[in-house]
């Protein structure tokens, strides 16, 4: 009898754990008020909290903004917004957490560049206390789009040098979507103490711009830019490998019809994911796009996912602990304007769908990272707003289980 009440005591106990920690597992999705205009640029895990990170833009003329950070509740509720101030930040791209749990900020400033802006690096402890910043330039314009621990123990910042004097078109033309003036892939290896290893910019006729990036295990990195057509022909993704000096070591570009590409990932297996939008020959709304490459570059497969009808794409990556990969992105109706879904699917190692998710939001949304958590749950961040009102933060939480279970 006794072990029988055991039993009971057990399920007891069980029942009240879910209760009260079940709706950690739950799907939701919070946004996040500031009272400024806030660009998301990632989202860090922080032990029982989230630091949903981005650009607090005060003003555009002059320029003022700053680095901001919502600091939010496993369950999704905010608990607090704290900023950063650092003359000269206009933006904050990315930021990592280093093995000893200090946290790296990377971005644009115009602090510190003799001509144009620069890109950064601001370094605090996990309390937010500021150690050190840095800032890597040259005579041009130059701006972090990532920043990635190297395998040697240095760090990475890629992103792009742009010409201001070499304008290919605004930046708000439609169908363009690339930076006004004429852009390059540019990389920054840093020792952790601040000081460069090298810097090197990756000039060539095209207009290339570096949306991604990932560690080689050889103390390189990989660049995955967009090649901008505009105006006359479709855009293409290139890939190019740098050795740990930042030479490059191959390039592949893929410019089979009309391909953007977003974001990068390196599998455990060495192959690499690609991760886009590919327009159809026949003119058709554009579908997400994965592409998988093997460990020299080489195309092993492309598909396209998403519905037919709507226009779709996809930002972020993630790899899980049995070799599938999820991605995330958005999908919205071509006649639908600043109501996207966020769009997430998930496949196996031959690009085979296991399952996807759509989640209606209501509003413009943009998609910026993906991590998976600890037993299994997506953290999914990002940016958007409603028609007319300021850009703020989101954040989601997705439980696979209640995506693979729905219709």
């Amino acid at each position: 009898m006794r072990g029988r009440w055991g039993q009971v005591g057990l399920v007891v106990l069980a029942v009240l754990w879910m209760l009260a920690f079940g709706s950690l597992a739950e799907t939701w999705i919070q946004y996040y008020e500031h009272e400024h205009e806030v660009h998301v640029g990632t989202v860090l895990v922080m032990g029982d909290e989230y630091w949903l990170v981005g650009t607090s833009v005060a003003s555009l003329e002059p320029p003022s903004a700053g680095i901001v950070v919502f600091h939010v509740q496993l369950g999704g509720d905010l608990l607090y917004a704290t900023s950063y101030h650092w003359d000269g930040v206009r933006s904050a791209a990315d930021a990592l957490v280093t093995d000893e749990g200090n946290i790296l900020f990377a971005g644009q400033t115009d602090q510190y560049g003799a001509v144009g802006t620069d890109m950064y690096v601001l370094t605090t402890d996990g309390s937010g206390q500021t150690l050190a910043g840095w800032a890597f330039g040259e005579s041009l314009e130059e701006s972090a789009t990532r920043i990635l621990l190297g395998s040697q123990g240095d760090f990475f910042i890629v992103g792009n040098q742009m010409n201001p004097d070499d304008v290919i078109a605004d930046a708000e033309t439609p169908g363009y979507g690339g930076l006004d003036g004429r852009t390059a892939p540019y990389a920054v290896r840093v020792q952790p103490g601040g000081s460069p290893v090298w810097k090197e910019s990756y000039w060539s006729e095209g207009n290339v711009v570096v949306f991604d990036a990932a560690a080689t295990s050889t103390g390189g990195c990989y660049l995955l830019s967009t090649v901008y057509g505009f105006p006359d022909a479709a855009d293409a993704i290139r890939l190019d490998k740098l050795d740990d000096q930042g030479t490059i070591m191959w390039s592949r570009t893929f410019d089979e019809g009309n391909r953007k590409g977003y974001a990068l990932l390196r599998l455990s297996n060495e192959q690499l994911m690609i991760a886009g939008a590919q327009t159809p020959s026949d003119g058709g709304a554009s579908q997400a796009l994965l592409i998988l490459l093997d460990a020299t570059g080489r195309e092993v497969w492309s598909r396209t996912y998403g519905s037919a009808d709507k226009i779709a794409a996809l930002h972020a990556l993630v790899e899980t602990e049995d070799g599938s990969i999820m991605a995330a992105g958005t999908q919205f109706a071509a006649d639908v304007q600043y109501q996207d879904d966020v769009y997430v699917v998930c496949v196996n190692a031959d690009g085979e769908v296991q399952w996807e998710k759509t989640h209606a939001t209501g509003r413009h949304v943009m998609v910026e990272a993906v991590r998976q958590l600890e037993g299994g749950d997506l953290l999914i961040a990002g940016g958007g707003a409603i028609a007319g009102e300021r850009f703020q933060g989101w954040l989601m939480r997705l439980n696979p289980e209640d995506a693979a279970g729905a219709p």
